[in-house]
C-alpha cells in the first residue's frame, strides 16, 4: 500500500476535523454552565451542596484527565445500572463530551469563584443600598466586573480543554488524533512523521482561534469595564 501524500495526509485529517470541533464546543458550552452553577452554590454557601461543589472540583483538578476519560466510560454504566438507569449504550463520543464537560467545570469553578470573590465588597453594599433585587444587582454590577477578571483563566482553561480533546481517541473516538493513529499505522510508521506534524498545526489553528476569540472578548469587555459598577450605570 502506498503511503498518502501530504495533501492526501490533510484531506484525511480534516474530514474528521468536525468529530474534535463538536466535542471541543459542546464540552466547552456545558462546562461553562457547570462551572457557573457550581461557582453559585460556592460563593452562596449553600450547605451540603457547596461541600459537594468542592469534591467536583478537587477531583477534576486532581486526577489526570485520561483516567477521567476512562472512568466515565467504563465505570458510569454499571454505577448508574444500580440506580436503574440503563447507560450500557453511551457511545464514546458522548462519554468523551461528558468527561470534559466534567473536568472544565471542576477547572472554571475556581477561576469563577476567585473573580467573583476580587469584587469588591463595597460594590454589593452600594448595591443594596440602592435598593436591588438579588438578580438586578448580578446582572448589572457584579457580572460586568467579574466577566474581566475571569476572562484570562478562562482562555487558559480553554487551551487545556482544546489538548484534552487529542486523548479521546483513547475511548475510540474517530476524531483527528485517532485517524491519524490510523493514517500513521496503515503506513507502517513511513510517514508519522507528516502525520502529527499536520496534526500539531491544526491544534495550533484551534488553539490561534480560541485565543483570538478571548482576546476580543477582554476587548469587548475592557470597553464597558467598570470601575465603578453603580456610577458607571450613570447613578
Amino acid at each position: 500500500m502506498d503511503a498518502p501524500n501530504t495533501l492526501e495526509i490533510i484531506s484525511l485529517l480534516l474530514e474528521v476535523a468536525h468529530v474534535s470541533l463538536i466535542i471541543l464546543v459542546v464540552s466547552a458550552v456545558l462546562g461553562l454552565l457547570l462551572g457557573s452553577l457550581l461557582t453559585m452554590i460556592n460563593v452562596k454557601d449553600i450547605p451540603v451542596l457547596k461541600q459537594f461543589t468542592v469534591v467536583i472540583s478537587s477531583f477534576t483538578r486532581s486526577v489526570p484527565i485520561i483516567i477521567q476519560l476512562f472512568l466515565v466510560y467504563y465505570a458510569l454504566p454499571p454505577i448508574l445500572a444500580n440506580f436503574g438507569i440503563d447507560a450500557s449504550n453511551l457511545s464514546a463520543t458522548v462519554a468523551a463530551i461528558l468527561a470534559l464537560t466534567l473536568y472544565h467545570g471542576g477547572y472554571l469553578t475556581e477561576v469563577l469563584r476567585a473573580a467573583y470573590k476580587a469584587v469588591d465588597k463595597g460594590q454589593h453594599e452600594a448595591a443594596d443600598s440602592f435598593g436591588y433585587t438579588p438578580t438586578k444587582k448580578f446582572f448589572r454590577i457584579i457580572l460586568p466586573q467579574v466577566v474581566p477578571v475571569a476572562l484570562p483563566g478562562w482562555g487558559n482553561a480553554l487551551i487545556h480543554l482544546i489538548h484534552d480533546t487529542s486523548l479521546v481517541f483513547a475511548l475510540g473516538v474517530a476524531d483527528i488524533m485517532g485517524r491519524a493513529e490510523l493514517i500513521a499505522a496503515a503506513s507502517f510508521g513511513m510517514n508519522q512523521v507528516t502525520v502529527f506534524i499536520t496534526v500539531a498545526i491544526i491544534y495550533i489553528i484551534f488553539t490561534f482561534l480560541s485565543d483570538g476569540m478571548v482576546r476580543l472578548f477582554e476587548k469587548k469587555t475592557r470597553k464597558y469595564k467598570l470601575d465603578s459598577g453603580l456610577n458607571a450605570r450613570g447613578m
